[in-house]
């Protein structure tokens, strides 16, 4: 049985991305937008960084052209219906991370002088008109804070934390790979005490305690014996995640995820501490590791082999999912480059409408945002979408009302989704003085269990409404919004009755509108009407 999903979003509001912004290809994933008339590919470069917030996502990555757009350099937004520049956008180099906090956008790479600033070399902040550099050197040389590229940020507070393969951050003679930058001031401290000989940080990612984990391929981080691969930071200083002199991990942390106070790790490693099942994706609870997930006979991890690696992983709750080089984990061929965990097993996202993978090469970031995964990369086809081109999103929440006039169907809505119900509504003629019962059929279309909140209509001028389940009158909770199905698992669906009665004089004809939304938090929605005429 899957489990139910419980998301934990950073944005104080989402919203919803309007229906009809991109067609669903026959795998599941959408494309988001397209570009100049010629190949209406949505970017025409890989995406490497991207971040949700405030209902908008930022890409960035290699792309000098997002859905059409000019200046959509190196770095763009996508609003659910098109992509828009920020300002000039990053004219060279590659936007490897991005954050953001306060209305600010900050972006890591490998670019120079961003904005024209000459000091806006590999880590630079958009205010909404201009580019310029973030972070200030500690002595008098008037250049960069960093010297190198900047593969990882991640806001804890009041502070951003930048990791990358730079030496000497902001001069600091400690601040190999890692340096804190203040926000609002750009004041810079190092975390490290000693010099780290440039071994990088590949991740970073912070717990719901604010604990900051670090990634990459070092060996005894900031000289801490057990700090092989990944690391955490204590407060005063760091140390290593379980016992032994050197640590638990021998291949390189390309990717950290935190749910809670949980640590998941993408890892180029098979069996993390000795476990069989912990191939290339393990879990630490703060006091022991464990595996994620199996293959399906349980003696290996559901990654087993080598050659994968797992370049971006993101949680929510008890979800995982998983994106990289992988092929065919697990034996299962649409098994390709992403994957999604439920908190019981492993399984494909989507397919390429066939029997393949979703994705058609390698993926190297993933997140969430209101209900949907946005996958990035260097695939130029994603779900069978040839549009698809370095982006793409999966709804992996997903509501399908329906509505018909006998409780077996047939229902009009099938499949269809949107928020106005448009093709999806039914027409009766009732006598004045009389009732009819209409029926309401609402499925789980989604991926995960859950919950489904509904909205309905009220009364109109000489109309009266009832909802009804099974013998059950819930119409004072449908009416307010407050109505929860049970939980739903993928495909299941609940039954409810929709009573009109005519008054012996009323309005030619009323329409009452039923509206289901995901839970809990994301709006997520799909819309029936009933069109009821008086005779």
């Amino acid at each position: 049985m899957r489990r139910s999903l419980c998301i934990s979003l950073c944005a104080a509001a989402l919203v919803l991305f309007p229906s009809g912004a991109s067609a669903t290809g026959p795998g599941g994933w959408d494309h988001l937008g397209t570009g100049n008339p010629s190949t209406n590919r949505s970017l025409n470069g890989a995406v490497g960084a991207l971040h949700g917030s405030g209902g908008v996502l930022y890409a960035g990555g290699s792309f000098t052209d997002a859905g059409g757009v000019a200046n959509g350099d190196r770095i763009a937004k996508w609003n659910g219906v098109a992509w828009s520049a920020l300002g000039p956008g990053i004219g060279n180099g590659i936007v490897n991370a991005i954050a953001v906090a306060g209305g600010i956008v900050y972006a890591g790479g490998t670019f120079l002088d961003a904005g024209g600033d000459p000091k806006a070399d590999y880590l630079a902040m958009w205010n909404g008109t201009t580019w310029s550099h973030f972070c200030n050197r500690i002595d008098a040389n008037n250049t960069s804070a960093f010297d190198g590229n900047v593969r990882a940020l991640q806001v804890i507070g009041n502070k951003l934390h930048v990791g990358g393969s730079f030496l000497n951050g902001a001069g600091y003679s400690s601040a190999d790979g890692l340096l804190t930058c203040e926000l609002g001031t750009g004041a810079a401290t190092s975390l490290l005490n000693f010099n780290a000989s440039g071994q990088g940080v590949y991740a970073l990612a912070a717990d719901s305690n604010g604990v900051l984990y670090a990634g990459g391929p070092f060996i005894n981080f900031d000289t801490t014996a057990n700090a092989d691969k990944v690391a955490m930071y204590t407060g005063t200083g760091w140390t290593g995640l379980g016992p032994g002199v050197d640590g638990v991990l021998t291949g390189i942390v390309r990717s950290l995820a935190t749910s809670g106070t949980d640590l998941y790790i993408g890892t180029d490693q098979i069996d993390v501490n000795g476990i069989a099942q912990a191939d290339h994706v393990a879990k630490w609870d703060g006091a022991a590791w464990s595996a994620v997930g199996a293959n399906t006979a349980g003696t290996n991890g559901w990654f087993a082999g080598t050659s994968a690696t797992i370049s971006g992983l993101t949680a929510i709750g008890s979800n995982l999912f998983a994106i990289g080089t992988f092929s065919n984990a697990n034996g299962n061929t649409k098994a390709d480059h992403i994957a999604w965990f439920d908190g019981s097993d492993w399984s494909p996202l989507g397919s390429d409408g066939a029997t393949n993978g979703p994705l058609n090469a390698s993926g190297l970031v993933v997140t969430t945002m209101g209900g949907t995964v946005f996958a990035g990369g260097s695939f130029t086809s994603a779900g069978g979408d040839n549009f698809a081109w370095s982006a793409a999103s999966f709804r992996f929440q997903r509501p399908d009302a329906r509505i018909g006039t006998s409780a077996s169907g047939p229902f009009v809505g099938n499949d269809v989704y949107n928020a106005t119900a448009a093709g999806q509504q039914k027409s009766v003629s009732v006598a004045r003085g009389s009732s009819r019962t209409l029926y309401l059929d609402i499925q789980n279309d989604g991926r995960v269990s859950g919950r489904l909140l509904l909205k309905g209509t009220g009364a109109a001028s000489g109309f009266t409404v009832k909802y009804v389940r099974g013998t059950t009158n819930v119409t004072s909770a449908v009416l307010a919004g407050t109505y929860l199905t049970p939980t739903l698992a993928p495909g299941a669906r609940v039954g409810l009755k929709l009573v009109v009665t005519l008054a012996a004089s009323t309005a030619s004809s009323a329409t009452f509108k039923v509206v289901a939304s995901s839970q809990p938090g994301t709006p997520v929605v799909d819309a029936v009407k009933a069109k009821v005429n008086a005779t």
